[in-house]
């Protein structure tokens, strides 16, 4: 009986003791840390033959590396599974505020966490860790240290309308302009332009109590308008007529005016009585025209108009034309060869 018990308690004990032998034993998978996931997948499913899951699971978007691996499971000391812990780069969030930031680190599979808790969304990223291009594991938070300091905008002179934009688009907004008129004007403020305040703080500003007036344009002044000469005026001389070409100067007396005007009335500047100046132009303007119908400069060169012509005058010339030739055998002899001669031609130029 006791043998049997002991017998008994030690294959209790061998099969007990089997067990985590057997799991102990399954050896691990093949080095692929660093790798990227698609490099890793294809060493342990393709090459291997062994299932593959990841951590996380969806694998996020992007390239992903592998920061260890582990066996899963195995049959008979073999693998038959292996767990992937992945991990992805860290997008580069300086300059962006932290609304962007969180956003962005999320997209890659990440979260944010900053020591400041009094800062708002539109604090900036002034450092990041890890820094960007650095792997962190998916799920883990990137630190951030954020800058709230923004710049203030020169706003004297602006509308309030413009200085609200002006305000906003630095994270500021505007104190003692709550009631205020869009076209007010900016006179003081506080801090001036070109500080530093803290974005979410206020800009102090003294306002005009009137609206800016636009320069008047003043309109377009019109030349004076005399009045209309009463009779006893002096009335001025309209421009004397001249006289026909068939008329003399005697004929047309009231072509001259009778009123004697100065050089200054007139508007000359020799100061001769209009009276003279008009007969001496219109006997000037009359012998023109007398000259004129008489033929004037072309009775003087009346041969200048006519057509001249070329005539050719034959005369012939009576003297033969006589040519002596030598036979051919040996008696010379001489013969004569009287040939028609059209005669010559004089050229005479003359008028018609």
């Amino acid at each position: 009986m006791p043998v049997r018990l002991i017998v008994a308690l030690a294959m209790a004990a061998a099969a007990f003791w089997a067990t985590p032998a057997q799991a102990a034993s399954c050896p691990p998978p093949p080095n692929v840390t660093g790798q990227t996931y698609e490099q890793a997948y294809e060493t342990l499913h393709d090459h291997f033959g062994y299932g593959v899951v990841t951590v996380p699971d969806p694998v996020p978007p992007g390239t992903s590396f592998v920061s260890s691996a582990e066996t899963v499971s195995c049959i008979e000391f073999k693998i038959s599974g292996v767990r992937l812990y992945l991990e992805g780069q860290v997008p580069d969030l300086t300059g962006m505020t932290l609304t962007a930031a969180t956003a962005e680190a999320e997209k890659a599979g990440f979260g944010v966490t900053t020591r400041q808790p009094e800062a708002t969304g539109e604090w900036k990223v002034a450092q990041q860790t890890p820094a960007p291009g650095g792997r962190l594991a998916y799920g883990q938070a990137v630190s951030l240290l954020l800058d709230g300091s923004t710049e203030v905008p020169y706003l004297i002179g602006r509308t309030v309308e413009e200085a609200r934009q002006m305000a906003a688009d630095q994270g500021l907004t505007l104190r003692g302009a709550e009631d205020a008129r869009d076209d007010q004007i900016v006179e003081d403020q506080n801090p001036p332009g070109g500080g530093e305040l803290t974005i979410g703080d206020a800009i102090d500003v003294v306002l005009s109590e009137v609206s800016p007036v636009s320069p008047s344009v003043s309109p377009p002044v019109s030349p004076p308008v005399s009045p209309p000469a009463s009779p006893d005026d002096s009335p001025s001389p309209s421009p004397p007529e001249s006289p026909r070409s068939e008329e003399s100067p005697e004929a047309s007396p009231e072509a001259v005016p009778t009123v004697a005007l100065s050089g200054e009335e007139t508007g000359s500047d020799f100061g001769v009585p209009p009276g003279p100046a008009v007969v001496v132009v219109a006997a000037a303007l009359l012998g023109l025209a007398g000259w004129k119908a008489r033929g004037g400069w072309r009775a003087t060169d009346r041969d200048r108009d006519r057509r001249r012509e070329v005539r050719l005058v034959s005369r012939a010339d009576p003297s033969p034309n006589v040519r002596i030739h030598e036979s051919r055998d040996s008696r010379p002899a001489v013969r004569l060869h009287v040939v028609p001669d059209p005669g010559r031609q004089e050229i005479r130029e003359g008028l018609s």
